[in-house]
């Protein structure tokens, strides 16, 4: 881990996949105001049906809840490609 405490994580969530696969998502601050996600899953690679629950699940759910908890801080979110 780096020199970031694990106090300053923000847990965003967990899920769990069809195959029983599942995720903890982190929001961790890396300088400032800027921060990072981290995904910690049992297994990868994912299988075909948990990558598509990734996608139509998860991944809206974690950018929603990232949105929500940057307005609560007063920050703002910035998606790069």
């Amino acid at each position: 881990m780096s020199a970031v405490s694990m106090l300053e994580h923000h847990r965003l969530g967990s899920w769990k996949c069809p195959s029983g696969n599942s995720v903890d998502v982190d929001l961790v601050p890396v300088r400032g105001r800027l921060s990072m996600l981290t995904f910690a899953w049992d297994e990868l690679p994912l299988p075909p049906a948990d990558e598509a629950y990734y996608h139509t699940t998860i991944r809206p759910a974690v950018v929603r809840l990232v949105v929500e908890y940057k307005e609560i801080t007063g920050h703002s979110l910035v998606v790069e490609p």
